[in-house]
């Protein structure tokens, strides 16, 4: 498996707050964002998310180039425990999620 980038997730109870403290304060830019959240770029190939806080903590996540590069991942990753299989997100990614080390959620993915 190669990365091509690093998603470090972060949930906030101010969604606004954060992302000022983020951009004005830091000189994170903003990339994207979604609904109940923004993805700033922190180095090349380096991301933070940030999102309104859930019910669940957000996965650690490695982006990878292509789905055929996720389905390798899946393939190799495929005895472990799957929290969801490989599919689409709603915002329209392609991955899965596996129980990594001591519980956390790590989510393989593509773009497109």
């Amino acid at each position: 498996m190669k990365p091509i980038a690093l998603w470090l997730p972060y949930e906030v109870e101010d969604l606004a707050a954060a992302t000022t403290f983020y951009t004005v304060r830091l000189g994170l830019s903003e990339v994207d964002q979604f609904a109940d959240g923004v993805v700033l770029k922190a180095a090349d190939g380096a991301y933070v998310e940030l999102a309104r806080a859930r019910d669940k903590p957000a996965p650690l996540a490695f982006e990878l180039a292509t789905d055929a590069e996720v389905d390798e991942a899946y393939a190799a990753l495929r005895t472990e425990e799957l929290v969801r299989g490989p599919g689409r997100y709603p915002r329209g990614h392609y991955g899965f999620e596996v129980r990594g080390p001591a519980g956390a959620t790590v989510m393989i993915w593509s773009e497109r």
